[in-house]
């Protein structure tokens, strides 16, 4: 087993390391490079402005690392065939996730400190932190990530596989101890931690065998999860798609589709093909975010111009979603009208992003001076995407 996981893990970060690559250009380290800076500029600039013994900061506090402590998942780099062929040493498993634990502990802990560094200026201006009580918050939330992931490692025994109680306590749990941590004291949420740690230890001791279909469900989310972050970037061909239906988004369905074929198939395909709709949102959300906390007038209009191209850019793929289908070859319509449509499609759609992501401008500084700057960059780039652009890309995709 610790060489079946040797060669699984070897394999999986070659596997990272080659879209890392393509994700870390020298274009995206400089854009992180001064995108970071203005976040950490636009961070010191806010933490002034707060008054000490501020009870809401301190339930932000809670909430932003309750968060954090989901970041992080178990990777077992469990197979589809593992319940065939490893099925006869499933008595030899616990050792595999043993190995599987400590491989996913390591990265999810470091995100998690991370996320305490981030905290921490954002706490000592609302209270006074010593170097003891900075020193129990880290440990807190050490403790607290490995009680999660332990939990985790849990939820893919047949014993504990419907366990909705333990699930439960993965949120519950966290919000319990940094609640303590932040509104009471650290000494009381590290207590806790320490408690929660040993209850989580002696559950442990309770592994049953493995549910294979369990585990290799969970594996395959969690896989698809990152996929999904590099398609951000770069094509991903393991990237597997799936369609479901969305009642609640029926007004926004009403206002995309037409009396046209091409404008009701567009419409629906975009707000039912998950890979394309949640790329949008996760995109339009984040950028909308940085736009928030970035109070440099000419680095946040910048940013925006770049988030539209970006968001027009994922959208382009719609295009082609229904080539396949040999149906829309024989439809009544011209291949004019199936152009017309997708532009006024993507025109509503950049609509909507712009909207969000002028409101978001105005920013933690309420400028209305960057508002107004950005509603006339959205004015202007909007119609140029969703016509001369659209127009370039599609009749580059029919040669």
């Amino acid at each position: 087993m610790d060489r079946l996981f040797h060669e699984r893990r070897q394999k999986h970060f070659l596997l990272l390391l080659k879209y890392w690559r393509l994700v870390f250009n020298d274009h995206f380290v400089i854009a992180l490079f001064f995108l970071f800076g203005a976040l950490a500029y636009g961070y010191a600039q806010l933490l002034p402005s707060i008054p000490p013994h501020n009870l809401w900061i301190r339930f932000l506090l809670v909430l932003i690392m309750v968060i954090v402590t989901q970041l992080g998942r178990l990777a077992t780099l469990v197979k589809n065939a593992d319940p065939v062929f490893l099925l006869p040493q499933s008595s030899q498993m616990k050792k595999y996730f043993r190995q599987a634990f400590w491989y996913s502990c390591i990265p999810a802990e470091l995100i998690t400190l991370a996320g305490v560094v981030a905290v921490l200026p954002l706490a000592m201006v609302t209270d006074r932190m010593t170097t003891m009580l900075i020193s129990e918050v880290i440990i807190t939330a050490i403790l607290t990530k490995w009680s999660w992931l332990k939990l985790a490692t849990l939820q893919i025994t047949l014993r504990f596989r419907n366990a909705d109680w333990l699930r439960s306590i993965q949120w519950g749990g966290p919000f319990l101890i940094w609640t303590c941590t932040w509104i009471i004291h650290p000494l009381f949420g590290l207590a806790l931690s320490i408690i929660c740690s040993l209850i989580t230890a002696w559950l442990a001791m309770l592994w049953s065998e493995i549910d294979w279909r369990w585990a290799v469900l969970v594996e395959r989310n969690r896989m698809a999860t990152v996929y999904r972050f590099f398609n951000l970037f770069t094509d991903v061909p393991n990237l597997q798609g799936h369609i479901k239906k969305r009642p609640y988004l029926n007004p926004l369905m009403r206002w995309l589709r037409e009396d046209s074929v091409w404008h009701f198939l567009y419409g629906r395909g975009l707000v039912r093909n998950t890979e394309i709709s949640d790329l949008v949102l996760r995109l339009t959300l984040v950028m909308a975010i940085i736009l928030a906390f970035v109070p440099i007038i000419w680095l946040n209009s910048a940013i925006m111009v770049l988030a539209l191209y970006l968001i027009a850019v994922q959208l382009m793929p719609l295009y082609d979603q229904y080539a396949n289908n040999a149906f829309t070859y024989v439809y009544p319509v011209s291949a004019e009208l199936q152009t017309r449509d997708f532009k006024d499609v993507i025109r509503k759609v950049m609509i909507i992003v712009a909207v969000i992501m002028v409101l978001a401008s105005f920013g933690t500084q309420r400028s209305f001076e960057q508002l107004i700057i950005n509603a006339i960059i959205a004015l202007i780039e909007v119609p140029i995407l969703s016509t001369r652009y659209v127009q370039s890309r599609t009749e580059k995709m029919k040669k």
